[in-house]
């Protein structure tokens, strides 16, 4: 995955009740709910923007209490992923170990695998039972010590830099990490100098719908230098959609309420357009235009008599029309 793609899959790992689906959630829909329901798999299409090209990026949650050897077979085969334990369940940590070094052993160049560790569930710190240098220093190890990062799934604490470090790293490669311990070899310099240079948000209107593009934070260029190998700096968007209300489905009782209009009422037909087109709804208002406006010239000359002759009880229209130079004919 060392080239960007127009799709790529990252695959959400991990135990039970870590706080895989609530993360994914958060980030998603800024939505978070304490009630567990066991996931067996979701799969979320986020688009993005990236370098002005539309990419997409399918997050698959999966299953943490239910095991599925052949679905876990492909997602290692392929996929990036975002590894989640809980700061409170030291087993969780130590599955976090293990899939890893299934992930390692199945692919061959571990550096190109984007990759994030998060320790969630950061609101229960006096229930802490894995340290946080205990499991930095094991994912720098690992060459993931710029990839590891704590959060709070329930406070939206951190959560939206997980996937800003997941995206950071598409398209490139990490860096051997030295062999002696350094901090600035870690997450923990991610941000130094860039936050508030990277931040930024836009809105823009297409096609009745309107489109926020949320920019995704980008490191340090010290962090870009020690972390990866020639660093391909992309600037990256999250699309996020709120479509206008316009095209809901309605039931049939609600299309006729919807349609009532002076008095009248207009039950649909085959021969209008369900969508409301605009194309469509101007050539028929045009048509129902033309047919107020015969109607009304017919009314108007029934009360007009010098132009109507009645012949055995059936009414004549005279047409009139003046020539140059004669009289009116008829």
């Amino acid at each position: 995955m060392t080239e960007l793609q127009s799709r790529s899959q990252i695959a959400i790992l991990g135990l039970g009740r870590v706080g895989k689906s609530s993360i994914l959630q958060q980030y998603l829909s800024r939505r978070f709910s304490s009630a567990y329901k066991e996931t067996v798999e979701d799969i979320y299409s986020q688009p993005y923007d990236i370098n002005g090209k539309r990419r997409f990026v399918d997050f698959i949650d999966t299953a943490g209490n239910i095991y599925f050897p052949a679905m876990r077979k492909i997602y290692i085969s392929k996929a990036g992923f975002i590894l989640v334990y809980s700061i409170c369940d030291s087993r969780s940590f130590e599955e976090v170990k293990k899939l890893w070094n299934e992930i390692k052993s199945a692919r061959e160049n571990n550096l190109s695998i984007p990759c994030v560790i998060v320790g969630n569930k950061l609101d229960e710190e006096n229930n802490r039972q894995v340290e946080t240098f205990t499991a930095l220093e094991w994912a720098y190890r690992e060459n993931l010590g710029g990839c590891f990062i704590e959060v709070s799934a329930k406070d939206n604490n951190a959560v939206k830099e997980v996937f800003d470090m997941l995206l950071e790293q598409l398209g490139n490669r990490r860096a051997a990490q030295p062999e002696t311990f350094r901090i600035r070899s870690t997450s923990f310099t991610r941000k130094e100098n860039a936050f508030d240079k990277c931040h930024n948000n836009c809105k823009q209107k297409k096609n009745k719908k309107m489109v926020s593009y949320e920019k995704v934070q980008c490191s340090s260029k010290g962090f870009q230098d020690t972390v990866f190998d020639d660093f391909k700096e992309s600037t990256i968007y999250r699309v996020q959609r709120k479509q206008m209300e316009l095209c809901r489905s309605m039931s049939d009782s609600d299309a006729l309420e919807k349609n009532t209009n002076n008095g009248r009422q207009f039950s649909r037909s085959m021969s209008v357009p369900d969508e409301k087109s605009k194309s469509g709804y101007q050539g028929w208002n045009r048509v129902h235009k033309l047919f107020k406006r015969l109607f009304r010239r017919s009314d108007s000359m029934e009360n007009y008599s010098p132009h109507i002759q009645k012949t055995e009880g059936h009414t004549v229209m005279l047409l009139h029309s003046k020539l140059p130079g004669h009289g009116t004919r008829s």
